[in-house]
């Protein structure tokens, strides 16, 4: 007899957002048996052709909303800006495994916050700033370097200032006028890691190896698999994303991010409940990828078990390196491409290419050799990979 909370091939599982991982979702998904339909408010998207069902609007029109929810047997969201109040809409006609305990904390920067606290997890020093005023009087006990950031992730486009210096204060006057925000100390270091975890409905949940990053004005440039880091800091890394997973109502996959300081201590920047870039490297590097993980999570199916794969690298594709990555599309016989949202006015990033290798000092030194992406310093992390 079927299971109501278990989807089966056949069944129509729904996506609404727009992440750009989607279009790897949807293809998994289908590939698993599962009908997709998708909500987008872009009808030029690429993941509109290839679900079985498409539903265009925004996320105000209700009534196509409903006609999406109703459709669906479950419905994941991927986009960490879709609101709270969407998804409570969406599970008066379907379920959505997800909840929204993960969104709310996630949009919400002090939110996020007392969450950490509340967990004794480590995090830079903050201060809620509403006035210019306030700002002079936290710098004072969080000092400089310093970064001002909107409360709600997304703000003003997620504009950030930083704040170098005391006469670097002034230019927060017109950002100040559309919210509150939050002064937060910029704690140096060269090192960020990421940590995928799958959690399923009874609470079992398993978390993948731990990703290095490589950030560039904080956009990911490039990740990897193993990282490079000390056993100890590794074992805490998965002890916080644990105590993290211990402590949501959230099915599904979702990342935290860290970094470590040049003293060694590790900071929890956030979490994010979507399948971000970095991610992608375990489509070679484990026996099964975020994608799949968090498909078996949602339609209610055991978590599988990850068998170590191969060392991945993965490097990101923006706009304005396209021309001369069709180079590398000819010459490289060990990089696999992924281009998404190529044909619908995408900017940024718009893909990234996976690269299993026996050495990732290796392949980054290969990477640096291209000159694509000769504004990072491959070099500091290749060496200490010797």
């Amino acid at each position: 007899m079927a299971n109501e909370n278990v989807v089966y091939p056949g069944q129509t599982v729904g996506v609404i957002g727009e992440s750009i991982s989607n279009l790897s979702l949807i293809t998994t998904a289908k590939k698993m048996g599962f009908k997709v339909a998708v909500y987008s408010s872009n009808e030029s998207s690429d993941i509109m052709q290839v679900s079985d069902f498409q539903y265009m609007g925004d996320y105000t029109d209700k009534s196509s909303l409903k006609m999406f929810a109703e459709r669906c047997d479950a419905v994941i969201y991927n986009d960490d800006q879709i609101g709270s109040d969407i998804v409570d809409y969406l599970s008066q006609y379907t379920r959505v495994p997800q909840n929204t305990d993960l969104l709310d904390i996630n949009q919400d920067r002090l939110i996020e916050r007392s969450f950490f606290e509340t967990l004794n997890m480590n995090m830079a020093p903050y201060a809620t700033i509403i006035e210019l005023e306030d700002i002079y009087q936290a710098i004072n006990s969080i000092g400089y370097p310093a970064i001002l950031k909107p409360i709600q992730r997304g703000l003003l486009g997620g504009q950030e200032l930083y704040i170098e210096k005391q006469s670097d204060i002034v230019k927060a006057s017109g950002m100040l006028d559309v919210g509150t925000y939050i002064l937060e100390s910029y704690v140096k270091h060269d090192i960020d890691y990421s940590v995928v975890v799958t959690r399923g409905e009874n609470s079992d949940r398993v978390i993948f190896p731990v990703i290095e990053d490589i950030y560039q004005r904080s956009r990911l440039i490039t990740a990897f698999t193993p990282a490079k880091i000390e056993s100890g800091l590794e074992k805490e890394m998965i002890r916080i994303a644990n105590e993290i997973a211990n402590n949501l109502d959230y099915v599904g996959t979702f990342e935290v991010s860290f970094y470590v300081s040049e003293n060694g201590s590790i900071y929890v920047n956030k979490i994010a409940p979507n399948m971000g870039i970095a991610g992608s490297v375990f489509e070679y590097a484990l026996s099964v990828d975020q994608f799949e993980q968090h498909l078996r999570a949602i339609a209610g199916l055991p978590l599988m078990k990850p068998i170590v794969g191969i060392p991945t690298v993965l490097q990101t594709i923006n706009e304005q390196d396209y021309g001369r990555i069709q180079t590398q599309w000819v010459i490289k016989d060990n990089w696999h491409f992924n281009f998404y949202g190529l044909n619908d006015g995408r900017h940024g990033t718009i893909g990234h290419i996976l690269i299993p290798t026996e050495s990732i000092a290796k392949t980054l030194m290969q990477i640096e050799g291209t000159n694509i992406w000769n504004n990072i310093d491959f070099e500091a992390k290749y060496k200490k990979m010797d």
